[in-house]
């Protein structure tokens, strides 16, 4: 007991990443009253440690010294970190290098603040110097794989991550970054449980995936199904291909099997024998469209253009509606608006008594502005197929573009009554009487399509487009800066008249993401200016504008306000006071009060 009160620490060797990467050595002053071994626990229970630190009296030395004082802002570092806050991070982390410098500590958090801002190269330029600093910490390895990965650099992710599983080598983060890569294969072992997943080099999937397809191997609906979705998978294809090759021993003449077949032949760059799959078949089974296209595509593969017009003719005979085969046929490019090819394609749907070529001559003429023939040629497929639901969709749009309310009223209206078709044609009959200027009849038809049992996903769709119809959601008219993978690269943050407010979307957020918060009502009228980034950080705030509230009451003295972040980089702005929803719509910088 005096031993323990006169020698209230002790040496210990640490096992720890966390020592290194804080510049510490592994051999630690340690209260004596704490185990030993918890010094090797992770994470790393550093309380002890400074404790510890704090009774090294006459003993104390550096490096703890100056680790102990540094310490006093880790937990307000951690706490701006995690809130997104680059210039309170920045801050403290200068505070932290002053005292206690030259650690990777300091580079990957420094690395970690530029990512907040979108400073991308500096981020990796960070956690390389922190990773080539402290080598064996799996963390700054991950980190690095993270982000190669977001910006598409497969290579460096690759070597990134198998660095992290040099130090642990079952390292969640790693093998689930592996995996995206398509180097290791992520398997469920429960569906419904995420961590149960086990992780497998591709040598050892494609071992277990042969024994799977040797038990089925007598069972052709079986193997083509294993085959297509190894396919789809990517990660044994050949084994897909032989799967595919005993199915069609075992029934030739199988549509799916024989589509599928060639199609992986396609995949696996072997034009000759896929056409050698797939001409037998249209030989053999000369009525079915759907084997031409596939004759089709594997000859424009070969160079064959005989081949392929051959083929298409083949099947414009079969089916003359086949979009896909006619925008071939006729060369259509996306926006296309040549009259030579609208003509050919009446032409054809004269001859052909074909409503889709109509419809192609149609949007032909959208393109170029001509809404009389745009017309014209759907009212020819609307003769042709009354009761198609794509010309009717086609048709309205085209009226809604020619003002043809009558025609609206007279023809597709009483096709939405009838109830035979599904939601899409009231949605767009409601779009497009909206942008003809009748918002009030167009709010009419939603409401009504959105009573009774529908999916839920549209109610939610129609409720928006009302909302934004009647000028209680408005949408930003600047998009927000996001990252290709879908995260937001940098926080959308309120603008005060004395400086920087709280953030309302934080940096590295993946879209959608929504946020609700109060704002101090001024007035009948009220402007959210919002900026993405923070002052004061690596890269100066963008403006993007600000949302404006309308009718306010002076009963209550805030109002109510709901953000939400879009993948598109789209802001949607809803507010309310008091539980009374209130108009608003968006001023563009320059335009704001």
């Amino acid at each position: 007991m005096s031993d323990t009160l006169t020698t209230p620490f002790r040496w210990v060797d640490s096992t720890s990443w966390e020592l290194p990467f804080f510049g510490l050595p592994q051999r630690i002053p340690w209260p004596s009253e704490v185990d030993a071994a918890v010094a090797n626990n992770d994470p790393f229970e550093i309380e002890h440690l400074l404790r510890a630190i704090g009774m090294m009296g006459a003993e104390l030395t550096e490096p703890w010294a100056a680790f102990a004082r540094a310490s006093e802002h880790l937990d307000a570092l951690a706490d701006a970190i995690e809130d997104a806050d680059p210039t309170e991070a920045t801050e403290l982390l200068a505070r932290f290098e002053e005292i206690h410098p030259g650690t990777a500590f300091g580079l990957f958090h420094r690395g970690t603040v530029a990512r907040m801002e979108g400073r991308e190269e500096d981020a990796i330029a960070l956690f390389r110097a922190a990773a080539g600093q402290t080598p064996k910490i799996g963390a700054i390895w991950n980190n690095l794989g993270v982000m190669h990965t977001m910006r598409g650099q497969r290579d460096e992710a690759l070597a990134a991550f198998q660095k992290t599983l040099e130090c642990a080598p079952n390292d969640r983060t790693a093998l689930e970054g592996l995996a995206q890569l398509r180097v290791v294969v992520k398997l469920l072992r429960d569906p419904n449980d995420p961590n149960s997943a086990a992780f497998v080099d591709r040598p050892t999937f494609a071992k277990m995936v042969a024994q799977q397809l040797q038990q089925v191997a007598n069972d052709p609906d079986k193997l083509v199904a294993q085959a297509e979705h190894l396919l789809q998978q990517g990660f044994a294809p050949e084994l897909g291909l032989q799967a595919l090759q005993h199915a069609h021993q075992l029934r030739p003449a199988d549509r799916r099997t024989v589509f599928g077949l060639t199609a992986a032949y396609r995949l696996a760059g072997q034009p000759e024998q896929a056409l050698a799959t797939i001409k037998p078949y249209t030989e053999q089974v000369p009525q079915d469209p759907e084997g031409f296209f596939h004759l089709a595509q594997l000859c424009n593969a070969t160079g064959d253009t005989a081949g392929e017009a051959q083929a298409l003719d083949t099947l414009l005979t079969l089916d003359a509606n086949a979009q896909a085969p006619l925008a071939i046929r006729f060369g259509l490019a996306q926006n296309d608006h040549d009259p030579l090819k609208e003509q050919q394609l009446a032409k054809f749907g004269e001859e052909r008594r074909s409503w889709m070529a109509y419809i192609l001559a149609s949007n032909i003429a959208r393109k170029r502005g001509d809404t009389a023939s745009a017309v014209k040629w759907a009212e020819r497929a609307q003769e042709i197929a009354p009761d198609s639901e794509d010309v009717l969709l086609h048709y309205t749009a085209a009226l809604g573009e020619a003002r043809g309310f009558e025609k609206l009223v007279s023809i597709v209206k009483p096709k939405i009554e009838s109830g035979q078709f599904t939601k899409r044609l009231d949605w767009n009959y409601a779009q497009t009487l909206q942008q003809m200027g009748l918002t009030n009849d167009a709010l009419g038809v939603l409401r009504k399509a959105m009573a009774g049992d529908v999916p839920a996903d549209f109610k939610a769709s129609c409720n928006l487009m009302i909302d934004a119809w009647t000028g209680l959601v408005a949408g930003s008219g600047v998009p927000l800066e996001v990252h290709q993978s879908g995260f937001l690269q940098r926080p959308v943050v309120l603008v005060l008249a004395d400086g920087d407010g709280g953030y309302v979307l934080n940096a590295g957020a993946r879209l959608p993401s929504e946020s609700r918060f109060p704002w101090k009502a001024t007035g009948a009228e009220v402007q959210v200016p919002l900026q993405q980034g923070q002052s004061g950080g690596g890269v100066e705030p963008r403006l993007l504008g600000a949302f404006v509230v309308r009718g306010v009451l002076p009963t209550a003295k805030t109002i109510d306000c709901h953000l939400v972040g879009l993948p598109d980089g789209a802001l949607h702005f809803r507010a309310s006071q008091a539980g009374r929803r209130l108009q608003v719509g968006w001023a563009p910088v320059g335009l704001q009060r």
